[in-house]
């Protein structure tokens, strides 16, 4: 797998390795193993519903919205729940990423998702019927051909892309990694600042550099995961020292908002 590097605002590079052609077939089986099983138990439960109802019209609504629904969202519904994961994707350790090197957004997984529809062949074993009527046999022939050479679209692009993106991921601007990678922005100062209308309460974070901040990120998580609210209290008051800051602030929501009003400031223009 090639390992890429991408660079973040906070001047530190995210390492990466892209999701090889080879994992990435073997996450698509497994998605597909899981669709025929799911695909085959309810056209067996609409079956059954169909005949104790004797009515067709259940039954095929029971089709419409109990499996066809479900499976043409199938890739949607798994990445938006799973953080850009499917079960395939899980099992083989890939994810989808966004170029930038953080969870990609709502419009970035549905661009995918309406490639994929676009890409997948098997949306054209619903025009095999038509085919038959139109063209007689030479409708089958024609339907299984473009069936054959429709998988050529995003393998081609994969090999030819730099990350291994099919067309899909182009547009949307993501990318498969392996989720065994070197570092995430989790591992930066990267806050997720949620809060549309958010305020940020300390101008002067902006006097320290990236380097020193991500120390006190460091040292903060440290003393979480430790306990050790002597060590937090420590890096608090350095802080207020360098920074001349004043606040009754618990010291660890202290250095939280600090982190926070800096991603709120590094990024706002982004």
């Amino acid at each position: 797998m090639a390992a890429i590097k991408i660079p973040t605002a906070f001047n530190i590079d995210l390492e990466y390795e892209t999701g090889d052609f080879g994992r990435r077939l073997v996450a698509w089986l497994i998605d597909l193993a899981i669709r025929i099983v799911y695909l085959l138990a309810m056209w067996a439960m609409a079956v059954r519903i169909t005949y104790v109802s004797g009515s067709p019209v259940i039954g095929e609504l029971f089709q419409f919205w109990v499996q066809q629904v479900p499976m043409a969202l199938y890739f949607l519904i798994f990445e938006l729940a799973w953080k850009g994961q499917s079960p395939g994707k899980k099992i083989m350790h890939l994810k989808v990423v966004s170029l930038s090197g953080n969870q990609p957004g709502f419009s970035q997984y549905m661009i995918r998702w309406v490639f994929r529809i676009i890409e997948t062949p098997f949306l054209l074993w619903f025009l095999i019927p038509y085919m038959l009527d139109e063209y007689g046999s030479y409708g089958v022939y024609l339907g299984i051909f473009l069936i054959l050479i429709s998988p050529a679209v995003p393998v081609v692009t994969m090999i030819r892309s730099k990350y291994n993106q099919r067309l899909g991921d182009l547009v949307a601007g993501t990318m498969v990694v392996s989720t065994k990678t070197k570092s995430t922005l989790d591992d930066t100062i990267f806050r997720e600042v949620s809060q549309t209308d958010y305020k940020p309460q300390f101008p002067q974070i902006l006097r320290l550099s990236d380097k020193d901040l991500n120390k006190v990120k460091e040292l903060l998580d440290m003393a979480l995961r430790t306990r050790n609210l002597e060590l937090a209290a420590k890096v608090s008051y350095r802080v207020r020292d360098v920074l001349k800051i004043e606040t009754e602030m618990d010291h660890i929501f202290f250095l939280e908002t600090l982190l926070n009003d800096y991603n709120y400031y590094v990024t706002k223009d982004q």
